[in-house]
C-alpha cells in the first residue's frame, strides 16, 4: 500500500502560518503606506522596532520553558534608568561603569525569577508580577521624574552616526544598517548556539513537561534560570538601544513592553503552555503587531476604533496559530490510535 506524500513539517507548522500572515500584511502596509520601501523609512521601521523585537526573543524563550515573565517591561525601565543615572555626557568612563553594573543586576533579575519560577515552582504570571514590583520601585527610587544622561560613546548602540567623534567609516556604515539590525542580529547569533546546544534542547523539554525532564535526570530548575537569565541579557541589550537613542532614562517607559512582547511571541506560534516555538519565527510577530498598527493609522480608521480593531486583528492571528497546532496535535494522535 502506497504511502501518502507528506508536506515537510515546517509548512505545517503554526510558524510557516505566521510567516504567511506577516507576507500578506507586508503587501497591505506597501498599499496603504506608499513609501514604506524607501531606505530612510525603512530604516526608521527597523529602528522602531528594535527593543520590542529583542524582549519578544527574550519573553519567547522563557515561554518555550514554561514560564511567563510579567516583570520585563519594570525590568526594562530599572536598567535604562540605572544606567541613565550613572553616566555622564563627557564622562567615557562612566559608560563602562553603568554597563557593568547594569550587567550584574542583569544576572541578578533573570536568577531572582528563575528561582522564584524553578526552585520555588511558583506559577510564572503570580512570580514575576511580584518581582515587577521590585523592579518599578527601583526605577522610581532612582529617576522619580524622567532624566539623567547617556555617555557620548554609548550612543553607538542606538546608531553610529549619533556618536560625536565616531570614525567616519563607522558613521557610513550606521547611514545605512542601523545598529538595532546588529543588536538583533547578535540576539539571533547568541539564541543559534544556545538552541543546538544541550541546554536549548532542555529548555524545549523542561517547557514540554517539568515533571517528565526532573525525573529523567534534567535539572529543571538550573535550566528554567538559564531562560531568565537569557531573558534579561535581551532585555538589556534592548536597554542599551533605548538609552542610546532617549539619552536620558524614565521609570515607566518600559510599561508596555510587557504585554507587548508576551502577545508578540503568541502572535509568533510561541505557546504560552510552554515546549514549543521558534524564537526566529517570534520575531515576525513583532512585526505583525507593528505592521497592523501602520496598516490601521495609515487607513484613516478613527482614533476611537483603532485598539478595538488592532485587538481583534491580533486575537485571529493568535487563533489561527492555535488552530494549526490543535489540528496537527489531533492528526498525529488519530494517526498513534491507527497504527
Amino acid at each position: 500500500m502506497q504511502q501518502k506524500k507528506q508536506m515537510p513539517a515546517f509548512f505545517r507548522s503554526p510558524g510557516f502560518i505566521t510567516l504567511l500572515i506577516f507576507a500578506a500584511l507586508l503587501i497591505v502596509t506597501s498599499i496603504v503606506q506608499s513609501n514604506f520601501w524607501q531606505p530612510s523609512v525603512l530604516k526608521n521601521t527597523i529602528i522602531s522596532w528594535t527593543p520590542l523585537i529583542l524582549m519578544t526573543m527574550g519573553q519567547a524563550i522563557v515561554l518555550i520553558a514554561g514560564g511567563l515573565d510579567m516583570s520585563a517591561g519594570a525590568s526594562f525601565s530599572f536598567m535604562i534608568c540605572l544606567m541613565a543615572s550613572i553616566m555622564k555626557t563627557d564622562d567615557p568612563a562612566s559608560g563602562v561603569v553603568a554597563i557593568l553594573v547594569c550587567a550584574v543586576f542583569m544576572v541578578i533579575i533573570g536568577v531572582l525569577n528563575g528561582i522564584a519560577v524553578g526552585v520555588f515552582k511558583l506559577p510564572p504570571i503570580i512570580a514575576t508580577f511580584a518581582t515587577s514590583y521590585i523592579w518599578l520601585g527601583a526605577a522610581l527610587l532612582l529617576m522619580p521624574s524622567p532624566g539623567g544622561q547617556c555617555a557620548n560613546w554609548v550612543r553607538l548602540f542606538y546608531n553610529f552616526e549619533s556618536w560625536n567623534g565616531a570614525p567616519e567609516f563607522l558613521k557610513a556604515f550606521g547611514s545605512v544598517i542601523p545598529t538595532g539590525v546588529l543588536l538583533i542580529a547578535a540576539a539571533i547569533v547568541i539564541w543559534f548556539f544556545v538552541s543546538r546546544s544541550k541546554t536549548g534542547r532542555y529548555i524545549y523539554a523542561v517547557g514540554s513537561n517539568r515533571n517528565i525532564s526532573f525525573h529523567s535526570g534534567i535539572n529543571t530548575a538550573k535550566i528554567q534560570i538559564i531562560a531568565y537569565v537569557l531573558n534579561s541579557l535581551f532585555i538589556m541589550m534592548a536597554a542599551l538601544f533605548l538609552v542610546g537613542e532617549n539619552q536620558s532614562g524614565s521609570a515607566r517607559i518600559g510599561d508596555p513592553y510587557t504585554l507587548q512582547s508576551i502577545a508578540s511571541a503568541a502572535v509568533g506560534g510561541v505557546a504560552l503552555t510552554g515546549g514549543t516555538g521558534n524564537v526566529y519565527i517570534a520575531i515576525a510577530g513583532t512585526a505583525i503587531i507593528n505592521l497592523v498598527s501602520k496598516i490601521i493609522f495609515y487607513s484613516g480608521i478613527s482614533t476611537d476604533y483603532q485598539t478595538i480593531l488592532s485587538g481583534v486583528i491580533l486575537l485571529a492571528a493568535i487563533s489561527v496559530s492555535s488552530i494549526v497546532a490543535a489540528v496537527k496535535n489531533a492528526r498525529a494522535k488519530r494517526e498513534v490510535a491507527e497504527s
